[in-house]
């Protein structure tokens, strides 16, 4: 942590302009505060600053025209973008307009005094500031909502990592969004003018996988009538999204890694590299982590595509973007120019109570069943669906507490290895069960257990579950 440093903000809300002058001043550090953007430019201009915290909505002017201004005086300025009400264009003109760093109100202060920290070191050892050069702006591609500072920071991971050419793994739960962070990464890439192409790694057969990613030529298996190239052809020179990449077979895995090297492809049949120019994003709901050590993914591989690793945050973490979705999903069903019908605040304040297992997704649906009841008109409570009049769900886990309390005092009176023999044993009713309710789809009893499939089938066999 530097001992001195020279801190300008520029913010009309006295109580941040305090907390900052307080946390900063207390490290001793220079502070010098004012409320307009003018007032910014000037004191800027009277003595430059190691770090300029820079509200976005100043009472004289906007404050990403400031922050440009404020690179105009100063190429090496440090400028730490501040707002409450973020949005992913917000971000995207901040990244483009070389911002050295973004802050959401409320404001974390340890994360505003490691910027400091790191935006004096880069400014006093001339170093650069880390960020590529400005770019085209690109379309902003996609209907990502909200501005709650979990899902600003998913903004301002997509508008950073948009403009490289690294490999992303977007990992997070099913119904969060990935997809659409995929297409909003791509939408404001370099590449936005050329193909998006997105395979659901799950749902293709498993021996059709190889030939749909690769290719086949004439005659390599039955019904190969002629030359098909696959998916990574058809994404040359844009992006190739592999959602559920978790589920591709060894085989896939190892020609998947050799492209992430090589950039060559051989369609199935064919002994010709096809020389390509592709970014790959993928995307996950799984522990890949996990999967490596199970050896049910390839180590090497896992760390080619988590170059860079976007987290999707589950909507119960970013409960206060409920309105902003409601709202956007009644608007996208509504006639041209029209905003869709009212949400009653008791309606409003049900499906903010609920936790969402199914996220962003699961809500759609719920605001799609609410305007069919409703007939259109305003939605109250009861046009809601059953599960979210009922109101929070229980967390995970939380149920059957009291019946694993049960179970160990059942065990309290056995023999020691009685304890030693019971998580497999629970382990294999769990199985089983699964198994049972999907119907022996293995993939289906996987997703239902949160395990990778080539997980469970080892535990079928450990356990004599396949007969």
């Amino acid at each position: 942590m530097p001992e001195h440093a020279d801190i300008l903000v520029v913010d009309d809300e006295e109580a941040i302009c305090y907390a900052f002058r307080r946390c900063f001043e207390a490290r001793g550090w220079r502070v010098r505060v004012v409320g307009t953007g003018q007032g910014g430019l000037e004191a800027y201009r009277d003595r430059p600053a190691d770090v300029v915290f820079l509200d976005v909505r100043l009472p004289d002017a906007d404050g990403l025209a400031v922050l440009r201004d404020l690179r105009g005086l100063d190429p090496d300025c440090r400028v730490v973008v501040i707002t409450a009400h973020g949005s992913l264009e917000t971000v995207r003109q901040a990244v483009e307009g070389e911002a050295f760093e973004y802050l959401a109100k409320p404001i974390d202060l340890d994360r505003a005094v490691g910027a400091v920290t790191e935006a004096v070191q880069a400014r006093r050892v001339g170093a650069g500031d880390g960020h590529a050069p400005p770019v085209a702006p690109a379309a902003v591609g996609g209907d990502i909502v909200g501005a709650s500072p979990v899902i600003q920071e998913v903004y301002k991971h997509i508008s950073r990592v948009a403009r490289s050419e690294s490999t992303v793994l977007i990992q997070g739960e099913t119904g969060t969004g990935k997809e659409l962070v995929a297409r909003t990464i791509h939408a404001q890439s370099p590449r936005a003018n050329r193909p998006f192409v997105a395979v659901n790694c799950a749902a293709l057969p498993e021996p059709l996988v190889e030939g749909e990613l690769f290719g086949h030529v004439r005659g390599a298996f039955t019904g190969a009538d002629a030359d098909k190239p696959g998916r990574f052809e058809a994404a040359d020179g844009g992006t190739l999204f592999l959602d559920e990449v978790g589920e591709l077979p060894p085989a896939v895995q190892v020609k998947l890694l050799r492209f992430l090297d090589d950039q060559v492809v051989e369609r199935l049949g064919s002994v010709t590299s096809i020389r390509l120019n592709v970014r790959i994003l993928a995307a996950t709901n799984r522990d890949l982590a996990g999967a490596v050590a199970a050896g049910a993914f390839r180590q090497d591989l896992f760390y080619r595509l988590a170059v860079i690793q976007v987290e999707v945050p589950p909507l119960r973490d970013r409960l206060a973007d409920v309105p902003a979705l409601v709202s956007h999903f009644l608007t996208t069903r509504a006639p041209a120019g029209g905003a869709g019908p009212a949400v009653s605040r008791d309606a409003m304040a049900r499906l903010q109570a609920y936790d969402w297992p199914g996220n962003v997704r699961e809500l759609r649906n719920a605001v799609e069943h609410a305007l069919v009841v409703s007939g259109g008109g305003p939605i109250l409570p009861s046009h809601l669906p059953e599960r979210v009049r009922r109101g929070p769900t229980a967390a995970p886990g939380q149920g059957a507490e009291a019946v694993l309390d049960r179970y160990v005092d059942a065990l309290a009176g056995e023999e020691p290895e009685a304890f030693r023999s019971a998580p497999a044993a629970l382990e294999r009713r769990l199985i089983a069960r699964a198994l049972t309710e999907a119907g022996g789809n293995q993939s289906a009893a996987a997703e239902r257990l949160g395990i990778h499939r080539n997980t469970l089938r080892a535990k079928i066999r450990e356990y004599g579950l396949g007969a």
